[in-house]
């Protein structure tokens, strides 16, 4: 953790041929707290991501062989891992089943549907799922490093964040596809 302290303000006198003008200069000074340490600072600004997450991504994205991965971050290891794979036969309630009701998840969602045209599509979905009774320590954790990870995932189309599981069920997937 970053504290910036205000020194001082230093008056300095500047001569101009119509008078006198002040100009106060303020400097900044940089410390870190004696009892924390730099990873401590790594960790709320972006995890690591393990090379299994992007090795099941691309394998979901193009080749079709998950329904949805479902990540988490596991503090100790300062990364981001693969928690749970789901098939492609499993629905829409395996996968919300699938993300604990008290954590912080990441999780990617091979969405199909039929357009108004009657041509089958799929979009992968990004999900940010933090539920409002998470801790407050691991929300900040999860928002602070999405996007590291989001930008790991190429080829996300549509991001979901949800706290409730209404805010991610199968009627906000079909209204975000048009």
């Amino acid at each position: 953790y970053l504290y910036i302290y205000i020194i001082r303000s230093i008056a300095s006198k500047q001569r101009r041929r119509k008078g006198k003008r002040r100009k106060n200069i303020c400097l900044l000074s940089v410390t870190f707290h004696p009892k924390l340490s730099l990873d401590s600072a790594n960790a709320a600004s972006g995890m690591a991501v393990h090379d299994d997450c992007k090795l099941r991504f691309l394998e979901l994205k193009a080749k079709r062989t998950h329904r949805f991965i479902v990540y988490k971050i596991e503090e100790k290891q300062k990364q981001v891992v693969v928690e749970k794979v789901g098939e492609p036969v499993l629905s829409y309630e395996d996968f919300a089943a699938s993300l604990p009701a008290e954590e912080c998840r990441y999780a990617i969602y091979d969405f199909d549907f039929v357009t108004t045209e009657n041509c089958q599509k799929s979009k992968i979905f990004f999900i940010a799922w933090c539920p409002d009774v998470a801790k407050v320590r691991s929300k900040m954790i999860y928002a602070s490093s999405k996007d590291r990870f989001k930008r790991e995932l190429d080829g996300i189309q549509v991001e979901l964040q949800a706290t409730d599981p209404t805010e991610m069920d199968l009627d906000v997937f079909k209204s975000r596809v048009n």
